[in-house]
């Protein structure tokens, strides 16, 4: 997947702009504040819907105007299709792909981001690394998507039943029953996504200069019993723990048990990588794991996602800012990649284009 052509204009600083990218680096340079994220931030609202930062979707609007566009051209698969998403206030974002009114879920365009806030997935909140996994499960299937949506909403109704008074139990029960079966289909599937990210990220560690063996683990909210996992045998143990933990609930008014409540370990020689990992080693282990990402997506799609790095190479040393940009020029998919310093980019095959006040330098 490659985009071939994309077009801005009138989101955040960013006025007039026309890009043709190449298929592997592309460098966007200039000074802070010039729209480098911006850039970045258009590419993966087009791709998503939503923006990687915080804001309503009128904070996106070019000051002084009262709309925007995104428009790229991109391949998936050998073939093209064409997306736009235009906003104007006080209407609904609008997205089209090839001209039509729906999305082709399959068919369309997958960023993979990273910026700095992704190095602090390791010593974090659990509810970052648990998006990081909801995230890319939702890009890989529309099914997830929809179960994780419907989770969130029963997760939202049984809650609101802990805190009535007095509670009804009956509500209670069959709402639990379908609770149990949801959260099961969303633990399953994390399961399977962390053992196939397990299986890939050594080996970028490695790539990266780590010594150590590392490996990932899903940490449950609840005890599973050892053996083949099933969906039947993580739906009856889901079941069964909220009814041990019916009294705890009832007094604290809320869910304690479920995929809401999972995390992610990381172990580095078996020791928790949040406790024991230095600094450089838990930043190492981020870079691997989005590496993870990409090839975990082209092995169950076919195709890689384009990868979005705003900033990133500052947050690494020399010697490990050489390697990626080694490891991403090798690459078989499309960067994008911003950056104050274009002296970091000398020797670089690919293309390298400034920006500034939100416009692309010839």
């Amino acid at each position: 997947m490659f985009i071939s052509e994309i077009c801005i204009d009138g989101f955040r600083n960013l006025e007039d702009v026309n890009y043709i990218p190449v298929k592997g680096i592309n460098v966007l340079v200039g000074n802070n504040a010039q729209g480098k994220t911006n850039f970045l931030e258009a590419i993966y609202l087009l791709s998503s819907g939503s923006s990687f930062r915080i804001g309503q979707d009128k904070d996106l609007i070019r000051f002084g105007q009262d709309r925007f566009s995104i428009r790229a051209v991109y391949n998936y698969l050998d073939k093209q299709y064409s997306i736009a998403l235009q906003y104007t206030l006080g209407k609904r974002k609008q997205l089209t792909i090839n001209n039509k009114k729906h999305t082709l879920f399959q068919d369309r365009l997958v960023t993979t981001i990273f910026t700095p806030d992704d190095l602090f997935l390791i010593k974090g909140s659990p509810q970052r690394r648990r998006v990081f996994l909801d995230n890319l499960l939702k890009h890989l299937s529309l099914e997830y998507k929809t179960c994780s949506e419907n989770y969130e909403h029963l997760l939202t109704r049984r809650n609101a039943i802990l805190r009535s008074y007095p509670v009804n139990p009956t509500m209670l029960k069959a709402v639990d029953e379908v609770f149990s079966t949801t959260a099961a289909q969303v633990v399953l599937a994390r399961l399977n996504l962390i053992k196939l990210l397990d299986e890939v990220i050594l080996q970028f560690f490695k790539l990266l200069g780590g010594t150590e063996s590392l490996r990932l683990k899903y940490a449950l909210s609840f005890p599973l019993p050892s053996g083949r996992i099933k969906l039947d045998s993580i739906k009856d143990s889901i079941a069964e723990n909220l009814l041990a933990n019916h009294t705890r609930e009832l007094q604290r008014k809320t869910t304690l048990i479920g995929p809401h409540r999972d995390d992610i370990n990381f172990y580095l020689d078996e020791k928790n990588a949040r406790i024991f990992a230095s600094q450089g080693q838990q930043r190492n282990i981020v870079v691997a794991l989005k590496m993870a990402e990409l090839e975990v997506f082209y092995r169950i799609r076919g195709t890689y996602p384009i990868f979005l790095l705003d900033e990133v190479l500052a947050e690494l040393d020399i010697n490990r800012r050489r390697i990626m940009l080694s490891l991403l020029q090798d690459s078989p998919f499309q960067t994008f990649l911003t950056s104050v310093d274009i002296s970091l980019f000398s020797n670089i095959n690919g293309k390298i284009i400034g920006l500034e006040q939100g416009r692309l330098l010839d």
